[in-house]
């Protein structure tokens, strides 16, 4: 989200654009030997006795496909605990979502699909304890704009092995079309156009899956998943967005309901309520130290932005998830109650020389009649311990909440914490362009804020015990090139009872032994011997079945002319293109509107390989 673009334009601060060489593009890497499971595997939504696990086929053959899973206590998978039969088609976009059930609290699992005798990668996902325990550790992300650089905070989490899950607080994919200026040279969107339709948004979680970083740290941990706004389109309220417009992009409508399908297809999400797929809002308890709860401050419930904050018809949750979460956080026996959810709660205003005022009417400082009734029923029931996690505005910041009467000296009347993630990749700004004169005008009109960081990317950690709640800020080095280096840039934390901040001395020590919790197998022990790759795979088509024109996403291993050819039922050719694709990922689009309504093969050819995908056109 660039929410932050408003907050530069007021402090003067100059964007910078760089630009790059399209035509030496290093395009998606892409691994043959993980067919047909070329996306992976991934994990989600875990409780004390149950899981998600994830995978996608990528096939030749059309309809119902049959695929087994299996899971177990090791690595090897021989210890198995649970396993089943599944199908899967067109309908879910040939995604696979168990949830198995029958598993014990607080213990690594493993877990492998197989479909025609072809194993997927080994995952591996933990559940959530039950009753006492003393610590938790989950790495919190948000923003991850392919197009502005490599996904090293997702590569720097894959290889940790002290957390009991990824939270992810939204904007998981962008729906911008390709700019022609990626940070990094051919890290481009797929498909280039904006997305829209429902086949539009499964060919941008496709492309997404397919990076190497981000298919790694799904395999290893399990992740919650909230959206925020690009999962459909920028600055979404319930009845519309900013980037949307109706006249040329059809219903709002029908483009909600087509992002929040993909993104339940395509993501380790358990589905609270099977009769709406809006509404995503939910919780998940770690035993007696932590409750989770999930929001969706986007499209459930919001109203549109820029109205009167204290206009009391104004809402960002909405009705039935705001009375959810009163009900929900006094019912809420765990020590620390945590939001998870995408828009900053803490005040972040102009300081008065510069007009006073809310910087952004997007975030809660919009809504601001609504949080306080938030902090109203957190004081008059007692309830202590609320920590906020934040994405959407790609910086980091640690605040405190501040309530009437608030001390910024002893941080009394504080309703709780907050701390903000920056983003994995999507763009921010940069403190040298910020007038030196601006920064302590700034600090004076918001002194409930103790951190911020405008320049960096990364996560944090957040780690919670007993006696404290803290945030550990890992920054990566670059998102320009995969050779980084990852460093704790500052810790705040909270203790127990107090609902304001403090700075810590130094990051919180891991509490768990990685000799414990072996990683799941890396793909040359999960798959085997890499067989010769293929010149040309089709990775999907979307849409299929289809109208009047279908896009083909697919791989050549060497760039030299590929052949495009539809043939009908009786063998004839009846549609022909030719290509000189890049190596790796492409996609282009067919226009078969003169094709009658029937079924047909799809026949790519690089005169070394040939690969075949039935398609069928409908009225």
């Amino acid at each position: 989200m660039n929410k932050l673009k408003l907050l530069i334009v007021l402090m003067f601060v100059t964007a910078i654009a760089f630009a790059q060489d399209y035509k030496s593009a290093q395009r998606l890497s892409f691994e043959p030997a993980l067919e047909p499971f070329y996306h992976g595997v991934a994990s989600g939504d875990p409780l004390s006795d149950r899981v998600i696990i994830w995978t996608r086929i990528t096939s030749e053959t059309p309809g119902t496909l049959n695929a087994t899973w299996v899971m177990a206590t090791d690595t090897g998978l021989t210890n198995v605990v649970q396993s089943g039969n599944t199908t899967t088609d067109d309908t879910k976009d040939y995604t696979i979502k168990i949830d198995v059930t029958g598993l014990q609290p607080s213990t690594y699992y493993y877990y492998q699909f197989e479909h025609n005798g072809k194993k997927s990668l080994i995952g591996r996902t933990k559940t959530a304890p039950t009753g006492d325990n003393d610590f938790l550790r989950f790495a919190v992300v948000s923003c991850s704009d392919y197009e502005n650089g490599y996904y090293n905070a997702y590569k720097d989490i894959a290889e940790r092995n002290d957390i009991d899950a990824v939270l992810h607080l939204g904007d998981y994919i962008y729906e911008y079309s390709a700019t022609s200026t990626p940070v990094v040279p051919g890290r481009t969107h797929e498909p280039t156009n904006e997305i829209i339709t429902l086949s539009d948004y499964r060919g941008r979680y496709s492309h997404y899956r397919l990076d190497a970083d981000l298919r790694a740290v799904h395999q290893q941990h399990p992740f919650v998943c909230v959206w925020d706004d690009h999962e459909t389109a920028n600055n979404a309220w319930f009845d519309g967005a900013e980037n949307h417009t109706p006249g040329t992009e059809g219903n709002w409508t029908d483009r909600k309901n087509a992002g929040a399908q993909a993104n339940l297809e395509w993501l380790p999400i358990r589905q609270p309520d099977v009769n709406d797929p809006l509404k995503i809002w939910r919780s998940i308890r770690y035993g007696d130290l932590a409750e989770i709860f999930f929001l969706d401050t986007r499209l459930y419930g919001r109203s549109l932005q820029g109205g009167n904050p204290e206009d009391p018809t104004r809402t960002l949750l909405g009705t039935d998830q705001f009375d959810w979460l009163k009900t929900e956080l006094s019912a809420s026996t765990s020590r620390w109650k945590v939001l998870a959810q995408q828009v900053m709660m803490a005040p972040l205003k102009l300081p008065a020389s510069l007009g006073g005022g809310i910087l952004n009417s997007d975030q809660w400082d919009g809504y601001n009649y609504e949080r306080q009734q938030l902090y109203n029923h957190v004081r008059s029931n007692n309830i202590d311990n609320m920590v906020i996690l934040t994405g959407d505005i790609h910086t980091s910041w640690a605040n405190d909440l501040p309530d009437s009467n608030y001390n910024a000296t002893s941080g009394a009347n504080s309703a709780g914490v907050e701390f903000v993630v920056t983003s994995v990749t999507s763009s921010n700004s940069l403190t040298n362009n910020i007038p030196a004169f601006v920064i302590p005008l700034f600090e004076a009109a918001n002194p409930h804020i103790k951190y911020y960081d405008l320049v960096n990317h990364g996560y944090y950690i957040l780690d919670l015990s007993k006696p404290k709640a803290q945030a550990d800020w890992n920054n990566v080095s670059t998102i320009e090139s995969q050779t980084y280096t990852s460093s704790v840039a500052a810790s705040w934390f909270a203790n127990d009872q107090e609902r304001f901040l403090r700075e810590a001395t130094s990051p919180a020590n891991s509490n768990v032994n990685p000799n414990n919790a072996p990683f799941a197998p890396t793909p040359d022990l999960a798959v085997g011997t890499a067989k010769e790759k293929d010149n040309v795979v089709v990775v999907g088509t979307f849409p299929n079945p289809f109208q009047n024109e279908f896009v083909v996403q697919f791989y050549v291993e060497e760039n030299k002319k590929t052949s495009l050819k539809v043939v009908d039922v009786l063998g004839k050719t009846v549609l022909t293109e030719t290509y000189v694709p890049n190596k790796g990922i492409n996609y282009v689009k067919v226009n078969a509107e003169k094709l009658l309504p029937g079924n047909y093969i799809l026949i790519m050819e690089t005169g070394k390989d040939t690969y075949r995908k039935n398609l069928v056109k409908v009225n």
